[in-house]
């Protein structure tokens, strides 16, 4: 099965993709993000709108395992940008980091500069939603 999702493109959303309703954007594509972000969204337009693309299956909620989680920790302290983050920051690097073991060419939705700057130090290809984007390593 690796072999075959070698090829596949996964896109992770962090909350402002939600925000920006980019889930009901985009089609033909894989798009994960993980339950904390989920509950992220709050207010009702974002909620209405993320509700309109479950029944069609458009987002795969995984959490990422504990493994992927530890070494999105591991590589945040490295940076020294853990105290950064919240868990949910640290679950959208983790699913990154997990579907890039698995094959997949990645690319993370996120307006986080602090995720964009680890994104970027290993190597996981990431979009800015609403922001211009980091223009250079911290």
């Amino acid at each position: 099965m690796q072999g075959y999702s070698q090829h596949r493109k996964a896109y992770v959303f962090d909350t402002a993709a939600f925000i920006a309703a980019l889930q009901l954007m985009m089609y033909g594509v894989e798009i994960y993000t993980t339950g904390s972000v989920i509950a992220e969204v709050k207010d009702s337009e974002s909620v209405q709108r993320l509700e309109l693309s479950q029944p069609v299956e458009r987002v795969s909620v995984v959490d990422p395992e504990k493994i992927f989680v530890e070494k999105a920790t591991e590589v945040a302290k490295m940076f020294g940008l853990l105290n950064k983050l919240s868990k949910t920051d640290i679950d959208v690097i983790a699913l990154a980091l997990q579907l890039k073991e698995q094959g997949y060419s990645v690319t993370v939705l996120t307006d986080d500069y602090d995720i964009q700057n680890i994104l970027q130090r290993i190597g996981i290809d990431f979009k800015s939603v609403k922001t211009v984007g980091i223009k250079r390593r911290k």
